[in-house]
């Protein structure tokens, strides 16, 4: 009868250690797919940077996502590549040529990613007139990547 108590008491210790210790930490450098992964969303930001610069708004708004928001500061959102479109020909009108953006970060979750990071705005004539900091939430379509959620927030105080 002692044999058949050790044998599910060794089984609880077992378990029960093996729970103590925790999960196991994955501390391996990203796949090289992932890394190929965030290079494409580098491009995208690229390609918003010069549709910016070109003062072409559909382009711009192409690169959304069909249902994307929108979420500029001190706006209302904006949903829609229509919309978009409306959204950067305002900034534009405002003097917005130049869009620097700087990806802190990019995690890539199969079809989606996010990516945090900062931007800089300037006119034409290299005047700075924004900065700040953005989350980006992405999507994979047949399309390549979009934007998808696009929120930033000016670190600029308000005037």
């Amino acid at each position: 009868m002692r044999v058949f108590v050790q044998g599910p008491l060794l089984v609880m210790v077992v378990l029960i250690s093996g729970a103590c210790a925790g999960p196991a930490q994955n501390n391996a450098e990203p796949a090289q797919d992932d890394a190929s992964e965030a290079e494409a969303i580098e491009a995208v930001n690229q390609a918003l940077s010069d549709c910016v610069a070109a003062k072409d708004t559909e382009a711009c708004s192409s690169l959304y996502t069909v249902e994307a928001i929108y979420m500029a500061p001190n706006a209302d959102p904006v949903e829609g590549r229509a919309a978009i479109a409306e959204a950067f020909a305002a900034e534009i009108a405002a003097g917005m040529e130049v869009v620097r953006l700087t990806a802190d970060e990019i995690e890539v979750f199969g079809t989606t990613a996010h990516e945090v990071g900062r931007f800089v705005i300037e006119s034409g004539d290299g005047t700075h007139l924004d900065h700040g900091k953005y989350i980006v939430l992405w999507k994979r379509t047949e399309e390549g990547w979009k934007l998808h959620r696009d929120i930033f927030n000016s670190n600029m105080a308000a005037s």
